[in-house]
Order: structure tokens, then C-alpha cells, then sequence
């Protein structure tokens, strides 16, 4: 029995000193954590005046110098960091244009960017005296316009639309006697079709500044069609049965217009067109009606400023259709002063000789705008 007692005692002393040697730490370990903070004060955008300077960003962070960085992505902004801040820093900017950079301050996967930009010098780029509203209104025939333009930049691009083909740079001269102007000289081809008016803007722009832009609108005359109506039309000629006059205006050439066959005159038939502006360029268009006979083959156009007094503006003996529902474009016409009165005399028909009646079945009219 005592050997049972001296046995189970050492076994309780055994356990118990495993119990203190299973408790105790075998280390002791003390944690640092590492961070780097920019303030939010110091993440707002910089920007630096013309002449340069500096600016500072904060840093909060408990990592050495050496452990985190600061970098500028643009060659004109300097960094400069030492504790607890990182200096921005840029020279004058000779240039005139703005210039941007971002800063980035970063240390591990952690990372802050500042924007930062610095203001150019201020450009000069002026169209006869102006940035833009300049209008240069030209005529339908080939001419020559010219603008001044006045800068501080290099003015390198003249820019025309591709869509535009009827401007070209003809010419770049310097202006006697100034430094910053220069006279350019632009070529516009004739606009004789007929197209409507036409429009086209240039602008100028240097690569020194590209958003420093002038500009200038070129404007030329084309043809638009005279609203005419009823009441400006006329004819000695017209016949009481049928085809009343206006019926060349009503788009439709089932109707028509017939000059007078139930009874003589003894001159030849005409029709006319009384305008509500003087015109000095016009062309017409018309329709034969679509069926055969009565039409037009010699043409006498004649104009008149007063409705009395009538000069030839074209006599045409050639050329003008003769099958049913055919149509005329006429040559562009030009009188040698304004008129208003517009006169189409018929000399010779298909189906004879003036005085002869004749017959249309639509009329249409031009003129430059």
C-alpha cells in the first residue's frame, strides 16, 4: 500500500510540473505596422503660375526615406521628398501652351496621385482682327480672297475640311513692316452648277497651342430657285379654252399651259414672269406637256427693268426638246444690268412658225444668292 501512495505522488508531482511547463509562452513577439498616408488636403489637383514655384504634399507614414517614393511623370516638374513631405517644384514655362503632370507618392501596394498643372504663356492668333464671326462673301465666278492673320505662335496648320473642294491655300506672305502678321491667300473655284449656296470654314491653328484656334467662314453665291406664283406670270397669248398659265406652276405635268389656237394675233406668243427683286444671273428649266405638239424651238429671251423697255438676253435656236414630257435646262444667263421683267418669246414650234401657239406644261427659275 505505501508503494501504491509514493507511486501515485510522483505521478501527481510529474503532471503537475507538466502542467506548468504546457502554460508558459515558449516567445515574445512585438508587431510594427508599416503605412504611409497623403492627407486629403494634399491630393488636391496644383496648379502653378506661369513663372514656376513649389508645392508640398504631406505624408504621414512610419516607413524610412529610403522605403517609399515620389515621382514625377513629366520632365518640366520636378519632386523632391524628405520626412513627412514631398515638394513639387517647376521652372517658368516659355511655352503657350498649359502643361499637366501627376505626381505619384507610393509605397508598396499603397499609392497617391496629384495632379498638377501650370498655366502657358497667353497666345495671340487673330483673323483680320478677330477669332472668329468673320465672314468673306464671294461671287459665283473663280476668285481670290485674302485674311491677315495676326499671332504671337507659330501658325503651322491651315486647316479646309475635306468635305471642301473648292478652297485652296494659294499663298502665305509675310505682311512689310510687321513681325506677327501675315497676309494668306486663298484660290475658290467657280461654283456654276447648279448647286445651291456653298459654304466653307478655314481655321488656324499652331502646334504650339493647339486648342488656340481662329477661324473664318467663306460664303459663296449659288443658285436657289424663284418662288414664283401666279400672279407674277403674264402672256399676250393666253388661250380662253384651255391650259390657263399658272398651270406651268402647279408641279404637275399632266396640266399645262396653252398659248391661244381658237383665234389669231399677229404677233408671236410670249410668255412672262414680273420678278419681285432684281436679278442680274438666272437659268430656267421647263417641261413640255406629255403629249405631242407645240413645242418651243426657237427661243427669243429678252429682259427689262421697267416692263417697257426689252434687250435680248440669248436667242436660242438650238437644241431644245421636242418629245413628249421632255425637259430644258437653259444656259446660265447673265444680263449686263439688274432687270425684273423675264420675256419668253416663241419664234418657231414643231408644228410651225410664229405667230404660232405653243405649249408648256412646267417653269422654273434661278437665281444667285
Amino acid at each position: 500500500m505505501r508503494k501504491n501512495r509514493v507511486l501515485f505522488g510522483l505521478i501527481g508531482v510529474l503532471v503537475s510540473l507538466l502542467g506548468v511547463i504546457s502554460c508558459g509562452p515558449d516567445y515574445e513577439t512585438e508587431f510594427e505596422v508599416k503605412s504611409l498616408v497623403v492627407p486629403d488636403n494634399s491630393l488636391a489637383p496644383v496648379s502653378l503660375p506661369l513663372e514656376g514655384g513649389d508645392a508640398v504634399a504631406e505624408v504621414e507614414t512610419n516607413v524610412e526615406l529610403t522605403g517609399w517614393s515620389a515621382s514625377s511623370n513629366a520632365a518640366w516638374l520636378s519632386v523632391d521628398k524628405k520626412e513627412g513631405k514631398v515638394t513639387m517644384s517647376a521652372g517658368n514655362n516659355d511655352t503657350y501652351a498649359p502643361r499637366i503632370a501627376r505626381v505619384t507618392i507610393e509605397y508598396g501596394h499603397q499609392a497617391y496621385y496629384i495632379n498638377v498643372s501650370q498655366v502657358g504663356k497667353t497666345p495671340l492668333l487673330l483673323v483680320d482682327g478677330e477669332r472668329e464671326g468673320i465672314i468673306k462673301s464671294v461671287s459665283e465666278v473663280e476668285t481670290t480672297i485674302s485674311v491677315q492673320v495676326k499671332s504671337n505662335i507659330v501658325v503651322d496648320h491651315i486647316l479646309i475640311p475635306d468635305t471642301v473642294d473648292f478652297v485652296h491655300i494659294e499663298a502665305v506672305t509675310d505682311v512689310e513692316g510687321s513681325v506677327d502678321e501675315k497676309t494668306v491667300t486663298f484660290k475658290i473655284d467657280p461654283n456654276l452648277g447648279r448647286g445651291m449656296r456653298r459654304y466653307c470654314s478655314v481655321t488656324f491653328q499652331s502646334s504650339e497651342n493647339y486648342s488656340h484656334t481662329a477661324s473664318f467662314l467663306i460664303a459663296q453665291a449659288g443658285f436657289v430657285r424663284i418662288p414664283l406664283t401666279k400672279d407674277m406670270l403674264s402672256t399676250n397669248a393666253q388661250e380662253p379654252r384651255e391650259g390657263p398659265i399658272e398651270n406651268i406652276l402647279d408641279g404637275s405635268p399632266e396640266t399645262f399651259f396653252h398659248s391661244i389656237w381658237s383665234s389669231p394675233i399677229n404677233e408671236a406668243h410670249y410668255m412672262q414672269v414680273t420678278l419681285n427683286e432684281p436679278i442680274e444671273t438666272c437659268y430656267f428649266w421647263y417641261q413640255n406637256r406629255n403629249s405631242s405638239g407645240g413645242e418651243p424651238t426657237d427661243v427669243l429671251i429678252q429682259v427689262s427693268s421697267d416692263g417697257e423697255q426689252w434687250r435680248d438676253l440669248t436667242h436660242i435656236t438650238a437644241g431644245l426638246p421636242t418629245g413628249s414630257s421632255s425637259q430644258y435646262d437653259s444656259d446660265i444667263l447673265t444680263a449686263d444690268s439688274p432687270f425684273t421683267h423675264f420675256r419668253f418669246t416663241v419664234n418657231k414650234t414643231s408644228t410651225g412658225t410664229a405667230p404660232r401657239h405653243f405649249s408648256m406644261a412646267e417653269f422654273k427659275m434661278y437665281t444667285l444668292k
